[in-house]
């Protein structure tokens, strides 16, 4: 006689929630998992990730510096009496303002050595003696004695051409203008400072020198004297080149 033997369904058997399950969500998770990129892909996420500004942040300057000095210095122990962390932010900051004096300091100088005219000759424009004053006088109100010996200087001899004592011609130098001069006025005593003016004047204008206010006081007192010149009697007027070095006036 045939035994029947009970029926056990597989979805029940302990095999099948072993082995069956685990296959059911390996293909679940095979029909979702992503094909394998090809090289071009690759590279694009490649650079995508690069790209990202975690990967290109740096220290700046001062944070550059400072880290320099808390890997050099003792700086907690700098200022004695006085917690760490205060001795390292004084120290810090001295620092800092060491540093920005410094690049004032290049950034004056630099900029004392350019003379801020909108030309190395007079000749180029048409202002005349009076207009060169007032720029020469607005310069030294506001301290930039470069432009004002400059401009000074060329008012100088534009005055000079006005008044017939000399006569300017293009390129002429000062040097030359003051050789001009001398041949018109003779032994005038203002032909030795005008001299002297116009060596000034090539040393500020090439940045030679740094111009100060005791120059500006001396392009002064040489205008206030020129202003007085008549050309004497008998005497040409003074317009032939004369040699010698110096830069355009």
């Amino acid at each position: 006689m045939l035994r029947t033997v009970p029926s056990v369904s597989l979805a029940r058997s302990p095999g099948f929630l072993r082995y069956g399950a685990a296959g059911a969500v390996s293909a679940v998770y095979a029909a979702k998992a992503p094909a394998t990129p090809d090289a071009d892909e690759a590279r694009r996420a490649a650079s995508k990730e690069l790209s990202r500004p975690i990967y290109h942040q740096g220290p700046g300057l001062w944070q550059r510096i400072r880290d320099w000095i808390l890997d050099h210095l003792d700086t907690g122990s700098m200022v004695p009496g006085v917690p760490s962390w205060v001795s390292t932010a004084i120290v810090v900051t001295v620092v800092a303002i060491v540093v920005a004096l410094l690049i004032l300091l290049v950034t004056r100088v630099s900029s004392a050595r350019r003379v801020a005219t909108p030309s190395l000759s007079v000749l180029t424009d048409d202002r005349d003696a009076a207009t060169l004053t007032r720029a020469a006088d607005e310069a030294a109100e506001r301290s930039d004695f470069a432009t004002a010996v400059v401009e000074r200087f060329r008012a100088i001899i534009r005055s000079l051409d006005e008044r017939g004592i000399i006569d300017e011609y293009p390129g002429m130098t000062a040097l030359e203008a003051a050789a001009l001069a001398h041949r018109a006025l003779g032994t005038h005593p203002v032909v030795t400072p005008l001299h002297e003016a116009a060596h000034l004047f090539d040393a500020v204008l090439y940045g030679h020198v740094v111009s100060t206010r005791s120059q500006d006081r001396q392009m002064r007192e040489l205008a206030a004297q020129v202003v007085t010149i008549t050309l004497p009697a008998g005497r040409p007027l003074a317009g032939a080149t004369a040699a010698g070095p110096g830069a355009p006036v």
